[in-house]
């Protein structure tokens, strides 16, 4: 296993303590926690790139750690009441049809290559970007802001990778 795979695994490892950390209301652990898994995010990407170690595990692994902290906080978040369960569901919703769009294309083509696109990668900066700024407690307007563009890039996004699928089945077809 690479490095990069490695860091990838301790960034999955981390999700229940982050979770946990949020539960048990130590929030300061749960700030260093969610900072150093963005980081170590960010970490593993370059370290692949620069020793020349992209693996197909690495290409499932990293966008899958990704959602899977995200789902966590936003989940937690509604839990706790931080967040309306609205924001909860549209974050999960659309991993949700991603991960079946993927599963779609690769049972009906056997064709599993992960193509991450922009407006995900985007869409994936602004719930980071949301989760942190509700974790470090940025002010209202800010928040808000942030949060209304998070939620327009990732339905924006849903529908995106909703029209790629078709189009590799279609290709298909």
């Amino acid at each position: 296993m690479t490095l990069a795979n490695k860091i990838t695994v301790l960034r999955i490892i981390a999700i229940p303590l982050f979770v946990i950390a949020l539960l048990e209301g130590h929030l300061g652990w749960a700030r260093w926690i969610f900072i150093l898994s963005i980081f170590s995010d960010a970490l593993d990407g370059t370290i692949a790139r620069i020793r020349g170690e992209r693996t197909p595990l690495g290409s499932f692994l990293d966008p899958l750690a990704d959602k899977l902290l995200l789902v966590a906080a936003f989940i937690t978040f509604a839990y706790l009441a931080w967040i309306p369960v609205w924001v909860f569901i549209a974050v999960l919703s659309r991993d949700m049809l991603i991960i079946m769009g993927w599963s779609i294309v690769y049972i009906l083509t056997g064709n599993s290559k992960i193509e991450p696109r922009l407006l995900g990668k985007i869409t994936t900066a602004l719930q980071m970007t949301v989760a942190l700024f509700k974790l470090v407690n940025v002010s209202s307007p800010l928040y808000h802001l942030t949060l209304h563009i998070m939620i327009a890039a990732t339905i924006l996004s849903a529908c995106d990778y909703v029209w790629v699928g078709n189009q590799r089945l279609g290709a298909v077809a």
